[in-house]
């Protein structure tokens, strides 16, 4: 694909020592998956609901260091937003290391710094091992007597909102589900419409995608590993998910940046859910804003100004809203 999606990382050193931090690991088709559980400090064993976070794209290792006591935000937005009212719960990729010092890594921060990220990573990169690994982590966590059961969140942006979407659809103690900046026809759909909206489109662009598309589903069950990308993963993430978000009947919030290449797909998916007659949906758009909800100014993003942090406020006040109304 010439068209490359990019999730912006922020370049601002933080630190989780504010934070309880509990660390585990689970065996999921044969690759290891280690994840975090965030606390607030003091609050690590106090029963609250569950916060799961499912990440985006690429071969990123959760913590990533520039010195033993600095390293990138885990995750874009003030951690004590969700957990001054529950437990996060964010799974690293399979088969990668939770933690890595920037250098060890490649200019975009994947792992690893030369060549191809792990075979068990390669083969375990798609739709379906995520939201099944997931869902067996639940089931795990909510058997602890730390855990309120009633109450599992889930949320993901960008890839994650398709595998937030995807737990839900199969686990039924899944309470509440943040679907965000994801497209609901899926991602070829996607990069398909950025072809189309490029002021500098060219003629064959679209058809390029869509041969690409063809090559995809003639190798979708292909066992591909002399790429990061398989076809399977492309595969796995570009299905109509609109049916999927209209059988659930939890509590769904569906936000996006109107300036996103997803935006317009996520406003169809707000006509059909009204002609559906559905209540459990809430859609929350953010003017002018792109994928990752910087404003765009004089046709770019304004990067110095990060709405992520009023995106997660919403996000707590939105769930705090509709659990008083269950």
């Amino acid at each position: 694909m010439k068209k490359i999606f990019v999730f912006l990382l922020f370049f601002v050193f933080v630190s989780i020592m504010a934070q309880e931090v509990r660390r585990d690991s689970v065996v999921w088709n044969g690759a290891v998956s280690h994840y975090l559980i965030l606390s607030k400090e003091g609050e690590q064993f106090k029963q609250k609901p569950l916060f799961f976070f499912c990440q985006g794209s690429l071969a990123r290792p959760l913590q990533i260091l520039v010195s033993k006591e600095m390293g990138y935000p885990i995750l874009p937005f003030e951690l004590a937003t969700i957990t001054r009212d529950y437990h996060l719960v964010i799974v690293n990729k399979p088969a990668l290391p939770l933690s890595e010092y920037v250098q060890n890594l490649k200019e975009d921060l994947t792992y690893p710094k030369v060549g191809l990220p792990p075979k068990q990573y390669i083969v375990n990169n798609h739709l379906d091992f995520y939201y099944k690994r997931n869902n067996h982590i639940i089931k795990k966590l909510v058997k602890q007597n730390w855990v309120d059961a009633k109450k599992i969140v889930v949320a993901g942006h960008s890839e994650g909102s398709y595998i937030a979407l995807q737990m839900a659809k199969h686990n039924s103690k899944i309470s509440h589900l943040i679907y965000s900046g994801g497209n609901p026809l899926g991602r070829m759909m996607s990069i398909i419409h950025m072809s189309r909206q490029a002021p500098d489109e060219e003629e064959d662009w679209v058809q390029d995608d869509l041969k690409d598309w063809k090559k995809i589903v003639e190798n979708r069950k292909a066992l591909e590993t002399h790429q990061e990308n398989t076809s399977f993963y492309s595969y796995s993430l570009s299905q109509n998910f609109i049916p999927d978000l209209l059988q659930l009947k939890i509590p769904i919030l569906v936000t996006y940046g109107t300036k996103d290449q997803n935006g317009i797909f996520n406003d169809y998916l707000q006509v059909v859910s009204i002609q559906e007659n559905k209540k459990n949906f809430t859609f929350k758009s953010y003017f002018n804003c792109e994928h990752n909800f910087f404003p765009i100014e004089n046709g770019k993003p304004n990067h110095s100004k990060n709405n992520w942090d009023q995106v997660a406020q919403y996000w707590v006040q939105w769930i705090a809203s509709k659990s008083s109304m269950q």
